[in-house]
């Protein structure tokens, strides 16, 4: 990715790296990434602001940014605008990270083909009505019977869960990662001007650190 100067204008935070036995804390200067700014909501409040967007196979946040407006550095307004904060647990992976990933996680084809859990299928009545809803999380042994009754008639139909693969599962987290918005292009520089203001009045800040846990004895 690009390193846009808009990182230059956080504050510095003194991250807590140890503590010896007499309390004192040391402590090291790092740039305050650790959080968004948060813009101002009478600034970005209304949502035609925002457009939907897939984001596509092995695209990347400044390839997105440079697609919509023209330049890389933006993408950082991306991640803010989606609340992003860990790019590599955050941001969609491509189809072949996506392959790799599901079979070091689950041990490879067999472990990626196990079922992850159940669901309900969609279950309408003879006129279309909504019986059951497609998608629920239910046990295996789960039966959906239909009414006692259906046009006077007794019934015994039933419906029952289907399985998700570890690797469907894992598939369409991957999927809702890619839906994300996209701030419209004639805004981006105000919002690159807002951040910019708070970022630079933003209050320097120290983190702690829990001293009893630091001991070693």
């Amino acid at each position: 990715m690009a390193s846009p100067n808009y990182f230059k204008n956080f504050q510095k935070v003194q991250y807590a790296i140890k503590a010896n036995r007499s309390g004192n804390i040391e402590y090291m200067d790092i740039v305050d990434y650790f959080h968004l700014s948060t813009i101002r909501e009478d600034v970005f409040a209304e949502d035609t602001l925002y457009t939907p967007y897939v984001v596509q196979n092995n695209e990347t946040p400044s390839q997105v940014s440079y697609k919509q407006y023209g330049d890389e550095q933006f993408y950082w307004v991306i991640l803010q605008i989606n609340g992003i904060t860990d790019y590599y647990n955050e941001w969609p992976l491509s189809q072949g990270e996506l392959e790799e990933y599901i079979y070091r996680k689950y041990g490879g084809a067999v472990g990626a083909g196990a079922t992850h859990h159940w669901e309900t299928p969609e279950v309408l009545d003879a006129d279309g009505n909504l019986l059951l809803n497609e998608g629920l999380v239910v046990p295996e042994d789960f039966v959906f019977y239909y009414p006692a009754e259906v046009d006077g008639e007794k019934t015994t139909l039933s419906a029952f869960p289907s399985s998700v693969s570890n690797s469907t599962y894992e598939r369409r987290l991957n999927e809702e990662k890619q839906h994300i918005q996209i701030l419209d292009p004639q805004y981006v520089y105000r919002y690159n001007r807002e951040a910019k203001y708070n970022s630079r009045n933003a209050k320097p800040s120290k983190s702690e650190i829990n001293i009893s846990e630091s001991f070693n004895y």
